[in-house]
């Protein structure tokens, strides 16, 4: 491993760490106020093209996600934290970790997911939910889904374009 590769790696271990830390404070707040969905910005237009549209499971997706805005914050945090631990395993020295990078980290993403109920048991005005766990589960597995979807296609393409010249 070059000196460079290594200096990648520890960024991305520097940068897992910090964003794991991030979820601990959040964790650690008593309460957090989460925005509205009219607070965010163009979820009435979207919603409205959709229903215009007749995209029934949009529909339920939108009216999902308001109802447990929560749930979709814990996996919107989770699928950061997904796209980093991939990085990270995937820069790592250890052949192993390497080859089975998203595997990794869907084990420590939710091993810390797991962590972090247990310690949300202990934060005054917070409580523990096995919901919450799912969609961190959700979240890091969504991560490393769209990682490979995006590496298979960026692979397609190098191929197709390759042939066509």
């Amino acid at each position: 491993m070059t000196d460079k590769q290594k200096l990648i790696f520890r960024i991305f271990v520097v940068f897992s760490l910090v964003y794991a830390a991030i979820i601990f404070y959040l964790s650690a707040q008593s309460s957090i106020d989460l925005p509205s969905s009219s607070q965010i910005p163009f979820y009435n237009q979207i919603l409205d093209f959709v229903k215009q549209n007749n995209i029934p499971y949009l529909v339920d997706i939108a009216h999902y996600s308001i109802d447990n805005f929560d749930k979709v914050a814990h996996m919107i945090l989770y699928f950061g934290f997904g796209i980093l631990l991939h990085f990270t395993f995937r820069h790592s020295d250890n052949l192993t970790l390497r080859k089975y990078s998203p595997v990794f980290a869907i084990f420590i993403g939710v091993a810390y997911g797991i962590s972090d109920e247990i310690h949300q048991m202990y934060v005054p005005g917070r409580t523990s939910s096995f919901d919450d766990l799912v969609a961190d589960s959700i979240g890091i597995t969504l991560a490393q889904i769209v990682f490979w979807l995006v590496v298979l296609k960026s692979l397609f393409f190098r191929k197709y374009k390759k042939e066509m010249e």
